[in-house]
């Protein structure tokens, strides 16, 4: 048991430090110049913090407890470096422990649950696997100083528009007593159970528990509540599927229809020989569904429906959302994917190499870093589709070795 929850704590670090949330419901806005002196950037926006009415006194005391850290600031520049395989990183993830206790919790909460769902549309399976992969429950929440991590990205000449008004909403939320000076959480400022950026607590923060405050570290039951007014502003389509596994046996079948921006009706999936794992789909005929294959035509795959567009929001990593949304139908009863025998991800050595062939070849890889992003699959999918290989947007051995 410690060395299961040793590594599920390893895993759950790494989904603290590589896939920080990448959704931004509120206006991005640079309120003061970024770099220069550290101590004078947080007078400006402090008095910034001023104009908009939070209390002086409070914006003084944040500023005074607010540090520049060389440590974010790392984590920041190195956050594309985690290169696990969809199949590797999800056996880590979706795990015995997990799914026991992601059913307990469910079992526990059922009455808050169903509050949840019945305001806002989403089910508890969707909210208890977000909050498994962001915190495994609220075990691990990040150690990172909250203040001085978006002190830091504000000052940060790299994204301080995005980061300045989360610094502001910190400081707020510090002077409404939801956060303390001493509050912990990512690297990039999300905190609580389910890590949620100030902005968005600030919108969206419920008292689950009904005790008076938003307390999103220690209540389990602030962070339920506060998981799904977020996720129903993000837009879930409630009692909707989000995504199911599929069984594909055409040798023939036509991968190149695989991906994002090329979905299709249920019907039209049906006709080209997409079987659902469950024998019937979730869905009615007339449903849009996109065919996702996170490790090529060898590996798992799966239908996604609109509401698999939430999990992007919350999350732009592929390999985390669709890793989330399986645990999602695991806790729903679905079976674990078939792993069948995928190809291998290629080495950090080989992907860059790949990624420079066809950068050379005019294809848009986006950055040459050996990680295996969007641009670079849709680039392997067109250079697939071109020397007449099936076009899964999956790199191997085998076309870098044609490519060569």
């Amino acid at each position: 048991m410690f060395k299961l929850n040793f590594i599920l704590k390893i895993v759950t670090i790494l989904l603290l430090v590589v896939f920080p949330q990448s959704r931004l419901l509120f206006a991005k806005n640079l309120y003061v110049n970024c770099g220069g002196d550290f101590k004078s950037f947080l007078r400006n926006i402090g008095d910034v913090a001023i104009d908009k009415g939070i209390n002086k006194n409070d914006v003084l005391l944040v500023l005074k407890n607010s540090q520049r850290s060389k440590k974010v600031i790392s984590l920041d520049r190195k956050q594309s470096t985690f290169r696990l395989s969809f199949t590797d990183f999800s056996k880590k993830a979706i795990n015995t422990y997990r799914l026991k206790n992601g059913k307990k919790n469910i079992e526990k909460y059922k009455e808050l649950f169903q509050i949840a769902k019945s305001k806002y549309g989403v089910p508890p399976e969707v909210i208890t696997a977000f909050w498994a992969m962001e915190t495994d429950f609220g075990a691990v929440q990040g150690d990172i100083h909250t203040l001085s991590a978006l002190a830091t990205l504000a000052h940060d000449c790299r994204r301080p528009e995005m980061f300045q008004p989360e610094y502001i909403a910190a400081i707020n939320l510090f002077s409404k007593g939801i956060i303390d000076l001493k509050t912990t959480g990512a690297w990039a400022g999300e905190v609580g159970q389910v890590q949620m950026l100030p902005s968005d607590i600030l919108k969206f923060g419920k008292d689950g528990d009904n005790d008076g405050f938003i307390d999103l570290k220690k209540s389990p039951e602030d962070a339920i509540l506060t998981a799904a007014a977020l996720i129903s502003e993000l837009g879930w389509e409630p009692n909707q599927p989000w995504i199911e596994e599929v069984i594909i046996d055409d040798k023939n079948f036509p991968w190149k229809e695989a991906g994002f921006g090329r979905d299709r009706k249920i019907s039209s999936w049906k006709k080209l020989g997409i079987i659902s794992r469950n024998k019937k789909f979730m869905a009615s005929d007339n449903t849009k569904a996109t065919l996702l294959l996170p490790q090529g035509l060898k590996g798992p795959k799966f239908l996604a429906y609109s509401n698999y567009n939430i999990y992007l929001k919350w999350n732009d990593s592929f390999i985390y959302t669709v890793t989330a949304a399986h645990l999602a139908s695991r806790f729903s009863g679905q079976k674990k994917f078939l792993s069948n025998k995928p190809d291998k991800i290629l080495s950090l050595e080989k992907m860059i190499k790949l990624q420079n062939i066809l950068q050379s070849n005019g294809y848009n890889v986006g950055k040459v870093d050996g990680i295996l992003g969007r641009q670079t699959r849709q680039s392997v999918r067109s250079i697939q589709i071109k020397l007449g290989l099936p076009a899964d947007s999956w790199p191997t051995d085998d076309l870098l070795n044609i490519l060569n």
